[in-house]
């Protein structure tokens, strides 16, 4: 009843949310030269990046980036945790927009849970229809191989930053830099506090050919 009631509430209050992040990205847009933006943000919010869900930016929509980005074009993108949700013609749809829409020297840094990590209870948790919170909405779960061949389709190139290889071994590269904090990376997620790698990223930068 009560998880209803909070649905009903979102839908009134969505033609308000849309107007207000509508002001915030038009100032935004003015008051920024580098302009970054997170999608699939939810609450998430760093300093100098614009963070973004679906009523504010569309990833499978032109006209979205259109509206906000024909004049200025994107400097660096952020993506945590957003990709296994979308399908295939989804996910086309979104890299085409980040190309057109994007500058020549963008940075697109995208995490996703690891297909290739080696732990089977961290699979069991992720994959789609997993056990993990979210995890039903799953539609995917990429690998370096996959995830790089998606991009690489659009034009992209792929910088390996964080990730697991088909052999089972851990390769860590990802720190805290100007490209996008990731919170459920080896670094920075509390689960690895041990030192070892329990839970981690499939974490990518991506930049135009």
């Amino acid at each position: 009843m009560y998880k209803k009631f909070k649905q009903f509430v979102y839908k009134i209050l969505i033609p308000f949310m849309r107007i207000w992040k509508k002001l915030h990205m038009s100032y935004y847009l003015l008051t920024h030269k580098e302009i970054k933006i997170i999608v699939g943000a939810g609450p998430t919010k760093y300093k100098g990046w614009f963070s973004t869900d679906i009523v504010t930016l569309d990833v499978t929509n032109e006209d979205h980036f259109e509206k906000y980005f024909k004049k200025k074009k994107i400097n660096k993108i952020l993506a945590e945790h957003v990709l296994e949700h979308l399908t295939e013609k989804d996910l086309e749809l979104m890299v085409r927009n980040f190309y057109r829409y994007s500058s020549d020297g963008v940075n697109i840094r995208i995490a996703v849970p690891d297909g290739f990590h080696k732990d089977k209870s961290y699979i069991n948790t992720v994959q789609p229809g997993g056990t993990g919170e979210g995890a039903d909405d799953h539609k995917n779960l990429f690998t370096y191989h996959s995830l790089s061949d998606l991009f690489e389709k659009e034009r992209f190139n792929p910088v390996l930053v964080e990730y697991w290889d088909e052999e089972g071994n851990f390769h860590p590269g990802y720190s805290n830099d100007e490209n996008g904090y990731v919170l459920r990376s080896f670094k920075n997620d509390k689960r690895n506090t041990d030192g070892k790698p329990e839970y981690t990223s499939l974490i990518i930068d991506f930049r135009k050919k």
